[in-house]
């Protein structure tokens, strides 16, 4: 149930075009594109296989149009609008599936996924600092369709029907696609390499982020409790943390490459879990060190070492007082020597 075959093919072209209006730049363009995906898999009933295969082609155009404004030698203006696409991934849309007629249950990918579609817009202030530097905060805003979530639900079709047997009130539980959705969010940037102080502490350097996020999303689906349709509505996107924060110190001289890093992300909403409060995963911390020396041409020995904060990862029900899962995967340390002939 997990060997599947698919072939994908991209046509696509575009037109584009760039001009100038005095400290602004504006380049615009679309991009038209037909999509095709042939998708071939077996579902397993017991020790029956049955060979299933769906296609799906569509044609999308995608415009876009770039600003760019020089206020002045050191600080930048950009502003962008544009259509994406996110296309579901392999795994999620494959045909193959485990199917259990006495459970009425269905596990396996889900090929009436459609792709996320978004409409967006981008800003940011750029100020450029000396050595390489930049200090910037940016925003976006997205309006999304067809949202991807995990989560278990009845499978609403004929899909996975086969030798006479109606499965459309069987529980699938895989990828399956939400109604319309809004995801924005603010980064803050810092990046400089602190070339103005003395030897050897000329090498040193920092860069850090600070994303802040935000969005909500509806769904309806069919309940694998009533077998009735609901609508969910102000779901948070799966994968989402509110707060993310990343700070690297580095030291790049003489054949020296060295950095510390640390990562700091809020809870997240994993799977939202049909009618109940779904799992989510708990926020964590990581500090990660990396080392290099770069003896010659040829020779780099290495060391790096992960996780040094031992961090925890827990998956919970609802509350946190509802543990699902918890792993420690401990540090990690690695070191040798590389060379390159």
């Amino acid at each position: 149930t997990d060997l599947y075959d698919q072939k994908e093919k991209t046509y696509a072209g575009y037109v584009m075009a760039t001009g100038e209006l005095g400290n602004i730049t504006l380049t615009g363009g679309v991009r038209v594109e037909h999509y095709v995906l042939d998708n071939v898999g077996t579902a397993r009933n017991g020790t029956v296989l049955t060979p299933l295969a769906v296609r799906q082609s569509y044609t999308d155009v995608f415009p876009s149009l770039n600003a760019r404004v020089g206020l002045s030698d050191d600080l930048i203006f950009r502003l962008s609008a544009q259509r994406g696409i996110s296309r579901p991934a392999y795994g999620s849309i494959r045909v193959g599936s485990a199917v259990n007629d006495a459970l009425g249950t269905i596990g396996g990918g889900n090929p009436d996924l459609k792709p996320e579609y978004t409409w967006g817009v981008d800003s940011s202030l750029e100020f450029y600092l000396p050595g390489s530097g930049i200090l910037s905060a940016a925003g976006f805003y997205r309006w999304v369709d067809n949202v991807f979530y995990g989560n278990t639900e009845r499978v609403g079709n004929d899909r996975f029907d086969s030798n006479g047997v109606d499965r459309s009130n069987y529980i699938l539980t895989g990828t399956f696609n939400g109604q319309n959705g809004r995801l924005y969010g603010v980064e803050f940037n810092y990046q400089q390499k602190f070339s103005f102080l003395p030897a050897p502490f000329d090498g040193l350097g920092f860069q850090g982020n600070l994303t802040l996020l935000g969005g909500k999303f509806d769904a309806e689906f069919i309940s694998p409790t009533t077998g009735l349709s609901v609508l969910r509505s102000g779901i948070a996107f799966p994968g989402m943390s509110k707060r993310i924060l990343n700070a690297s110190l580095f030291y790049e001289k003489h054949g020296i490459s060295a950095r510390v890093s640390y990562q700091k992300r809020s809870d997240w909403l994993d799977t939202i879990g049909g009618l109940g409060a779904g799992e989510s995963r708990q926020g964590y911390e990581n500090l990660d060190v990396s080392l290099r020396y770069k003896i010659n041409d040829t020779f780099t020995i290495f060391a790096d070492a992960a996780n040094l904060t031992n961090a925890k990862y827990i998956a919970y029900e609802g509350t946190k007082d509802r543990p699902s899962e918890v792993e420690q995967i401990g540090s990690r340390y690695l070191f040798g020597i590389r060379f390159d002939f």
